[in-house]
């Protein structure tokens, strides 16, 4: 193998998926040679030091102090936020000599990409890109809507072409959406590559479902519906409680939500009216709340106790790992019948898929699965296309 140039992974965030991504980097870096793991240095986040400090041996890392984080989150701005974080690398790139960068998202750098004083660097670009416009994933069924997809439509893809100006930007991924990169190299030049969103199916939950329902304070006789995750307004937490209306009371008595994760900054109120409110007009229903940063550890375990993982996401046309996960441990999913995971949901066949915006849909398709007694789903498939080896060969190298 030989030795790659110097490069820099960036990412700012350590919300959601960010570290479960990082982590499959590091992972798979160390173990090649130090030729190579020596030539890649990640940017992160002071508060990824919690997981990675253990790696600091064999893996370089240079952490970004709170004073600075706190300097780029009082920038309100995007694209000044953006420029600041990107002055910041600049300078990291004169200080180890990088001659590339990874973006691990780079939605928020495309006016930076395409800037002249980036391309003057001379350095070498590439990035994952969350949110790739896809009109026929967008709603247009009222004229606001239609105006407000194609105006949307209209800036994204200036955005795209103005990032691509930058002739040092080698691959923009999309992940799980190979109809999507097809659709950006015909449309925009062949810049665009599939990355499959990876899961390691390696690490389980050894404790028992009975061991890990006390653990966690669940009913052992309840069906555990699990909504995980960066809890943000995407999650779609009002719709789902509201959903319970569709389920007979008695019914009702057998189920449990199990939220975990942390709620983002600013949609705190939002989602704890909904859960109070909700708990306030179904006694009958557990909720169990767990707010708080889940480690792989926990992860694990709270997907080996539920019975069906809730993903039916809220104007959001990506895809997710948590696919993945629930693939791992066999579990269906209640999934938006939007964008790229309903597309994967359907072909896999991991669950249903319902109108995210309906809270009957939702409401209907928990109930149903209420009543099922074999719930477990065939995810074999899915994991064998998304392996983790294959998502860091394709970013790193």
């Amino acid at each position: 193998m030989t030795p790659p140039e110097r490069t820099l992974i960036y990412d700012r965030d350590i919300s959601g998926h960010h570290l479960d991504y990082l982590q499959f980097l590091v992972e798979y870096l160390k173990k090649t040679p130090e030729s190579i793991r020596s030539q890649y240095i990640f940017v992160l986040n002071e508060g990824a030091k919690a997981r990675f400090g253990n790696d600091e041996n064999n893996i370089q890392f240079r952490y970004i102090p709170t004073e600075q984080l706190t300097a780029f989150m009082n920038l309100k701005s995007v694209l000044r936020r953006a420029a600041a974080e990107m002055n910041y690398l600049t300078a990291l790139v004169k200080e180890h000599e990088a001659k590339r960068i990874i973006f691990m998202h780079i939605d928020a750098f495309q006016y930076e990409v395409g800037r002249g004083a980036v391309q003057k660097l001379g350095i070498k670009l590439s990035g994952l890109l969350f949110l790739p416009f896809r009109k026929q994933y967008e709603d247009g069924s009222t004229f606001k809507a239609k105006l407000r997809r194609d105006i949307r439509g209209l800036r994204k893809g200036l955005q795209i072409h103005w990032m691509l100006r930058n002739p040092n930007l080698e691959k923009i991924f999309f992940l799980n959406d190979k109809k999507g990169v097809n659709e950006y190299n015909q449309r925009f030049g062949q810049r665009f590559a599939f990355l499959p969103d990876p899961i390691e199916v390696g690490q389980m939950a050894e404790n028992s479902i009975e061991v890990l329902q006390k653990k966690y304070g669940i009913d052992s006789t309840r069906r555990v519906f699990l909504i995980y995750g960066h809890l943000s307004a995407r999650k779609n937490v009002p719709n789902i409680l509201e959903g319970l209306k569709q389920i007979p009371s008695k019914k009702r008595q057998s189920l449990c939500f199990l939220i975990c994760g942390e709620p983002e900054t600013g949609y705190q109120n939002t989602l704890f009216t909904s859960i109070n409110e909700a708990q306030t007009e179904y006694p009958e229903v557990q909720f169990v709340k767990h707010f708080r940063f889940f480690d792989p550890h926990s992860t694990n375990e709270v997907f080996k106790i539920a019975d069906v993982v809730l993903v039916p996401y809220i104007n959001f046309f990506s895809s997710s790992n948590i696919l993945g996960l629930a693939a791992k441990y066999s579990k269906p999913l209640i999934a938006a019948n939007l964008g790229v995971m309903e597309g994967l949901v359907t072909h896999y066949k991991l669950g249903v898929t319902v109108a995210p915006h309906r809270p009957e849909a939702i409401g209907e398709a928990m109930n149903n699965f209420l009543f099922q007694n074999q719930l477990e789903i065939d995810g074999k498939s899915y994991l064998e296309d998304h392996s983790a080896e294959v998502f860091c060969q394709k970013l790193l190298f």
